[in-house]
């Protein structure tokens, strides 16, 4: 079976419905029953073809002011997309937060996006509900970002991760949790749905095999 893995599909219901089988299920649905998550590792990704550059779409600090990705050019940059609602989102960004916490601001940076029906007073209240202490609020109103950077051949080698017994779990059609991998020219190189397990070193090391010329 052939899937189109089209920006329009991915906006359409069908292709919400075909964009959730493929993505990470399985790893979603194993967060939920508190099973623990895989490792953040380079085998999780798919990886483009081609580095694309970031989009220029922007988006939103806590106080709304516009910021486009170009300002974490220069060094290699995780974009996260996540929501305050999804249960595996929910147990993955202490990780996250930890792994900020402690990341070398010199060598990478975490840029998490809260999409999906997320405001910056729905994040900040998660943030402190969930003892979030070291992730800036980002947002994405409308989800543009999180459509635009979609890439269909990455994820279908992303999707091949995935254990077919899980791949209908509801979460994964809205397309989060997704982690980007962007180099220091500001390219996507590779990309990966579902939670995560975010261990500092695994993480750096994950980077620099993924973002290597």
């Amino acid at each position: 079976m052939t899937v189109s893995w089209t920006r329009r599909a991915l906006l359409t219901g069908a292709g919400a419905a075909t964009f959730s089988g493929m993505l990470r299920g399985a790893q979603t649905a194993r967060a939920e029953e508190g099973e623990s998550m895989p490792l953040f590792s380079p085998e999780i990704f798919g990886r483009l073809s081609t580095p694309r550059p970031i989009p220029s779409a922007s988006i939103q600090d806590e106080a709304g002011r516009p910021i486009t990705l170009s300002r974490w050019q220069g060094r290699p940059f995780l974009l996260h997309f996540w929501a305050t609602w999804c249960p595996p989102c929910i147990a993955e960004l202490p990780g996250v937060d930890a792994v900020a916490r402690t990341a070398d601001a010199a060598s990478f940076a975490i840029v998490p996006v809260a999409v999906r029906g997320s405001t910056a007073s729905k994040v900040r209240r998660f943030y402190q509900a969930h003892n979030i202490g070291s992730l800036p609020v980002y947002i994405d109103p409308i989800s543009a970002l999180l459509i635009e950077t979609a890439d269909p051949d990455a994820l279908t080698q992303s999707s091949k991760q995935t254990d077919d017994e899980w791949s209908k779990h509801p979460v994964s059609r809205q397309g989060i949790p997704r982690t980007l991998i962007v180099n220091e020219s500001g390219q996507i190189v590779a990309e990966s749905l579902g939670g995560l397990r975010w261990e500092h070193d695994a993480v750096r090391d994950t980077i620099a095999a993924l973002t290597k010329a």
